[in-house]
């Protein structure tokens, strides 16, 4: 399996990762500890100017800063960051201390304050992440717990001091019990989220821990009042004090006519409820009020509460889309009418159906969290804050109403009729919330995500991978991605959540890369995509219409010779993630250097998935049916899983069919190895298996030399794993992902591919005594990255793919991202190139979506039918060899003349003479060989050089025989049955 940095490697490997991170991590209670976080700044509705971190002294005693640093870590990150060095300032016991973080981008929040210390690079994630005080001003190790002083986990983080805190929210933050004083080493315990307190600074009263811990007020107001221009509301806030009574509101900030404070109620006793009633009178005009509140008590204490009154103005919907990158109208509350044109997961579409025939501006908008029981065509009238939402991974936002406060329904509305777009489209933000129609057929590029989210990458004809098709870094490779950028969208099912019947699928229960679909309607929507990121989404009005235009296929056919093949077998494990092994043991384990836990295997987790993935495999290496195949993503446990497939694949074919090439000394460092199978009756093994254990290779490469049983030559295959594409954690220079298509790790496979040329390629043709060689594998490089750059380049191989299939169809093995390329590469050394009489691709993997693979539970129907397709993640490859013959029967040119045989008795062995002349008028070139076939049973040559077939050969000392020229060898036998010795001579000329 490929993995990339955008996306996240299969479900069967997140156990192993998780079980990394996930362990809870606690500092001592401390002297200094984090009071207060709020991290919702640049989030719609945020209330607060700036993210912030509060730190506290709960200790007695004085406590310097100087040496110490506030440190982020995402949700289910394993990197610390944003590292902000604290000042060498002196924290005296119940001070505060405020970090002031990013700043937000909402025009009307409440702001921060002067912090002790700004940072605006630290930027915590509004739904999970961790915050670290750390004893070190620099940055700490991945896993550090030594230098931690104070670590709160919040949300979704996948650390924290016992269970993670709450998440803060547009307006709460987290806050430490008893005003900071609380630490017992369980962020869940200690914090609570609650509206902002402060923030506190050391400005700050002091609130020293040990003595009376006084009670906060604490109010209940919302954070936004809407109001549609022209009418009047109303809404109530409340306080309470756990000590004290409340006694007292009033308006400190915010306060004009048409707003006002009413019918305040003080509470009846220590701990009862005040209330006032915030009124906004129906004269006020349209736009945004901030109105802060405060609350006192009997005791002289207050606290202030932030109201945002937005009372709305009617637009039409392209004046507030505007033509620019943003609304002209975002964080202001405002009324429109729209016709409604889709219901979609908690909200609705809306479109202007006149338009203002700008086509710069878009007529429709989104109407987040609202729902309706307006049908679709019916006018609406929608007040609510324009925001700009920006979804996890995106480099642009999507206007969108948010907070509606009314949805008022205006009866039959006129027709809106799609708008018809073609890709290439470098401006979908112009149509975005439209309901437009593509005018022409598109392709499916991407069905990765057809299963757990309901997505197709589509686009306008197939697209490929551009460093499959030009250089790594050049003009050409550029000017595709950019086209490519513009050639895309994304088919949803019209749901935000999982679904529970699989979309799109057809009869024979796939959707495959190449599809096309016609007459697509719906409304474009923006959003997170399956895989990470962000982009625009077709919502469909009305089921697409799908064309099965990439049929699958059977196996290629090959022009006849020896054909080899190269499969991925997607991570064959015979040991489960269980812990069980395909002959129903349990407590098993699988090793990667020098440990071994089930935690470490890789593929099916089960019995039941295993058999699945087993069907599937054998039922393509069956339809393949090649001579010899380079096997990639085998479980690294010696020959134990490749004997087990062969055995397998034996059972489903022919007995005997094929074998297991014995493994070499070297299998690599990793999990996986590659492995090589073959037919014993169409070649034999010369010599054993070599690998290469240098430590750039932690999959080492494999090769083992063939001999034709045909007759024809030798050839050696070198199978190949190389890095991959994904996962840059310890990547150094060279190796970290530069953004143009390389990904992770180039410069280390280049290494590989080096090494291999280098040394490996050469002791192989060494130890073959020729210099035929195939190298096949899973390389993790398109066809024009560096590392196949040099193998064709300096190494002069032939690419067998570019000259096989390019010209007439585009090569590929993989897709990703909604780019094909190949990753599985056919090379042939200068030699080998001339006998290559065929190379194809199957694509029998790369198309199918991985929701229909052996996996189990992982989308909420099982579509998998047991069949040869999607096997793996990566198509296999087929390359057909018509082999120069190694050696020919030269017995015609001579003649051959046998003396009579003379026994020694003291031995009992059989001596005779033979003499060979060459009759013909050319030199017979050596190494020669003198061949007897039909000996009797019980005779044995004892001087044979080596068996061909069931007959003994004596291989000749002259080098060639001139014309006419004669040479004479003597034969010895073991004759036990005293049988006459004859046979049928043969001379043959080269090597057996």
């Amino acid at each position: 399996m490929t993995t990339f940095a955008s996306f996240m490697p299969r479900r069967t490997l997140l156990a192993t990762l998780i079980a990394g991170v996930a362990a809870t991590a606690a500092a001592a209670p401390g002297d200094v500890v984090i009071s207060q976080l709020y991290a919702h700044s640049n989030n719609a509705g945020g209330q607060w100017s700036h993210d912030f971190v509060e730190l506290f002294n709960r200790s007695s005693s004085p406590v310097s800063l100087d040496g110490m640093s506030l440190q982020y870590q995402s949700a289910s990150g394993t990197n610390w960051g944003s590292v902000t060095r604290l000042p060498a300032v002196e924290l005296k016991p119940g001070q505060y201390f405020l970090m002031v973080g990013r700043s937000g981008t909402q025009s009307n929040a409440m702001p921060v304050g002067t912090g002790d210390v700004t940072s605006t690079s630290f930027d915590m994630a509004a739904g999970g992440g961790k915050v670290a005080l750390s004893g070190i001003a620099t940055q700490m190790p991945a896993g550090d717990g030594t230098n931690l002083i104070d670590l709160v986990g919040f949300g979704s983080a996948n650390r924290a001091e016992g269970a993670p805190a709450p998440a803060p929210s547009t307006v709460n933050s987290i806050q430490r019990a008893a005003l900071g004083c609380q630490d017992t080493d369980n962020n869940r315990d200690d914090f609570t989220a609650a509206p902002v307190s402060g923030p506190r600074s050391m400005a700050s009263a002091i609130q020293a821990c040990g003595g009376p811990v006084v009670q906060p007020i604490v109010l209940t107001c919302p954070a936004a009042v809407q109001v549609a221009q022209g009418s009047s509301s109303s809404t109530v806030l409340s306080a309470i004090d756990g000590d004290s009574i409340v006694n007292s509101a009033s308006i400190i900030a915010g306060a004009r006519p048409g707003i006002s404070l009413l019918d305040f109620a003080a509470a009846g006793a220590i701990g009862g409820r005040a209330e006032a009633r915030l009124v906004i009178a129906d004269t006020l005009a349209a736009g945004s009020y901030p109105v802060q509140i405060q609350f006192g008590n009997a005791a002289g204490d207050a606290e202030t509460c932030a109201v945002n009154v937005n009372v709305a103005g009617e637009l039409r919907i392209p004046a507030i889309q505007g033509s620019g990158a943003s609304s002209p109208y975002v964080g202001t509350v405002q009324s429109t009418q729209g016709v409604i044109t889709a219901k979609i997961g908690s909200g609705f579409f809306i479109q202007d159906a006149a338009g203002d025939g700008d086509p710069s501006t878009s007529d429709g908008l989104y109407v987040f969290g609202a729902t309706t029981d307006a049908p679709i065509g019916e006018l609406v009238r929608v007040t609510g804050t324009i925001v700009e939402y920006r979804p996890t991974g995106a480099n642009r936002t999507y206007t969108e109403f948010s907070n509606v406060s009314g949805v008022q329904r205006l009866g039959a509305g006129p027709t809106v009729t799609p708008t018809n777009i073609v890709l290439p489209n470098a401006d979908l933000a112009s149509v975005e919330g439209m309901l437009v129609r593509f005018a022409s057929p598109l392709t499916v590029n991407g069905n990765r995500n057809v299963g757990d989210r309901g997505e197709l990458i589509l686009a306008n004809g197939r697209r490929e991978n551009p460093t499959n098709r030009f250089p790594l870094g050049s003009p050409e490779a550029l000017a595709l991605y950019q086209e490519h950028q513009a050639n895309q969208i994304v088919l949803d099912d019209g749901i935000f959540i999982a679904p529970t019947v699989i979309p799109y699928l057809a009869d024979d229960g796939t959707v495959r890369v190449g599809d096309t679909v016609t007459d697509l309607t719906g409304v474009i929507d923006y959003g997170a995509l399956g895989g990470g990121g962000a982009g625009f989404k077709l919502q469909p009005t009305m089921a697409p219409t799908f064309a099965r235009t990439n049929e699958r296929t059977p196996a290629p056919i090959v022009p006849a010779g020896i054909k080899v093949g190269s499969a991925n077998v997607l991570n064959f494990f015979t040991t489960f993630t269980d812990g069980r092994d395909a002959w129903g043991r349990t407590g098993q384990g699988c090793t990667i250097g020098n440990s071994t836990s089930a935690g470490n295997c890789r593929g099916a987790d089960n019995t039941a998935e295993f058999i699945r993935q087993r069907d599937k495999i054998v039922k393509s290496l069956a339809a393949l049916d090649a001579d010899v195949v380079g096997l990639m993503e085998i479980q690294n446990n010696r020959d134990i899983a490749v004997s087990y497939l062969v055995e397998q694949l034996n059972a489903a074919t022919a007995p005997g069919k094929y074998a297991v090439v014995p493994q070499p000394v070297a299998l690599g460092t990793d999990a996986i190895r590659v492995a090589m199978i073959y037919k014993p009756s169409v070649v034999s093994l010369v010599g054993g298996a070599l690998s290469d254990g240098n430590a750039v290779n932690n999959r080492a490469p494999m090769a083992q030399t063939f001999m034709a049983s045909n007759g024809g030559g030798k050839f050696s295959v070198v199978v190949n794993h190389l890095k991959s594409k994904g996962g840059c954690s310890g990547a150094g220079a060279g190796d970290t992902d530069p953004g143009n298509g390389a990904g992770c790790w180039d410069r280390t496979r280049t290494q590989q591919a080096q090494r291999l040329t280098s040394y490996f390629i050469p002791q192989v043709i060494a130890a073959a005594g020729d210099p035929d060689v195939l190298v096949i594998g899973d390389l993790n490089a398109y066809a024009f990255e560096s590392p196949i750059n040099h193998l064709t380049g300096v190494a002069g191989m032939v690419n067998l793919l570019e000259r096989f299939v390019r010209p007439n169809a585009m090569p590929y093995s993989y897709v990703f991202d909604g780019l094909s390329g190949y990753l599985d590469h056919a090379l042939a050394s200068s030699s080998l190139a001339a006998q290559v009489v065929g190379a194809a691709e199957w694509h029998s993997n790369a198309d199918e979506p991985e929701t229909i693979d052996y996996n189990l539970n992982d989308t909420a129907q099982d579509p998998y039918r047991n069949n040869a397709y999607r096997a793996s993640d990566h198509d296999p490859l087929v390359v057909s060899l018509n082999l120069t013959p190694a050696f020919s029967d030269v017995t015609a040119s001579v003649k051959v003349t046998a003396g009579g045989f003379e026994i020694n008795r003291l031995t009992g062995k059989y001596t005779g003479n033979v003499t060979v002349t060459n009759t013909s008028a050319t030199v017979l070139n050596g190494p020669l060989h003198f061949v007897m076939p039909g000996l009797p049973e019980g005779v044995t040559l004892d001087n044979r050089s080596g068996m061909r077939g069931s007959a003994p050969y004596l291989t000749l000392p002259q080098a060639n025989i001139a014309p006419g020229a004669t040479i004479k060898f003597t034969t010895t036998f073991t004759n036990t049955a005293k049988r006459t010795i004859i046979y049928t001579p043969q001379l043959i000329s080269g090597a057996l």
